[in-house]
């Protein structure tokens, strides 16, 4: 089953459903029907007041006909602006017992989370300086994904974010985030949906959301650009920066495709997770 789902990644890359790195940034959107499956993935909305991007991947369908159980996995934006109540409606209705920060060190210096009583906070870094530090483009976003695969660090934290779910308190929830929720969080997010079995489409679909759940941000940061005399070049730079495009995704398939043969060699060899982990997660996280 694992084979087939290699198979599937591959052929969506290779017959177009996902863009090629090469490919035109305006020749993709990511309202096209094929990839648009956004109620369900709306539905997996979690409305706080404080923080944005926040969602239960619980209820997504595996292609082996099971659930992911709701409340165990949630992924989000940064936790800086929480509310007392935002607070009170993770830990009393999403049971949130880990809170596992993707973010660099001066994001969580300029941003530190509101600290969840109870809950345990693990902050590990994703990228490097070295990893980090380009210039925003969509064609250097799509190689800086490519460094969420080839990158040691990256694939230590991976590797520890997935060793955090298998070993978490019981009927408690873990909860993974970076900045935006979009990037670092999306690529976890993907590789997690991935060994639970959901289908490509579904990863493709969940991924993209962000650029929904992020609509107003991106909005109002771009409001605030025009209205302080930014350039047509400055405005065009926030809105690649503020969102996702399918592309990126792509690139880190396709990395993980040439390293390791397929994503289940990325997972099994480059993350460490063993073909009897991985079936653990799915005793643990499916229904």
């Amino acid at each position: 089953m694992k084979e087939n789902h290699d198979s599937l990644i591959a052929s969506a890359i290779s017959e177009g459903a996902v863009p090629t790195a090469d490919t035109a940034a305006k020749s993709f959107s990511v309202s096209q029907p094929a990839l648009r499956t956004l109620k369900p993935v709306k539905e997996h909305e979690i409305h706080l007041q404080g923080a944005f991007n926040v969602r239960d991947m619980g209820g997504y369908q595996t292609t082996d006909g099971l659930v992911i159980k709701d409340h165990l996995l949630l992924r989000s934006a940064r936790l800086n602006q929480l509310t007392q109540s935002d607070v009170k409606q993770l830990i009393n209705t999403y049971h949130v017992g880990i809170d596992f920060d993707l973010r660099r060190p001066e994001e969580v210096a300029e941003r530190p989370d509101i600290m969840l009583p109870g809950v345990e906070y693990l902050n590990e870094s994703v990228d490097t300086y070295e990893t980090y530090h380009y210039h925003i483009t969509m064609a250097n976003n799509r190689e800086h994904y490519r460094s969420y695969v080839t990158s040691r660090q990256a694939q230590k934290v991976y590797h520890d974010l997935f060793m955090t779910l298998l070993n978490k308190p019981y009927g408690q929830s873990v909860l993974w985030h970076c900045t935006s929720g979009k990037d670092r969080t999306g690529v976890a997010a993907a590789l997690i949906l991935y060994v639970l079995g959901v289908d490509t489409k579904t990863i493709f679909a969940d991924y993209v959301a962000s650029n929904d759940f992020l609509a107003a941000q991106t909005e109002q940061r771009i409001t605030n650009l025009k209205e302080n005399g930014a350039s047509n070049a400055e405005v065009e730079h926030a809105k690649v920066d503020s969102g996702v495009d399918l592309s990126y995704l792509k690139s880190a398939f396709d990395e993980m495709n040439k390293r390791f043969g397929s994503v289940t060699g990325y997972i099994t060899h480059g993350l460490d997770i063993t073909r009897e982990q991985q079936a653990d997660l799915h005793r643990m996280y499916l229904k």
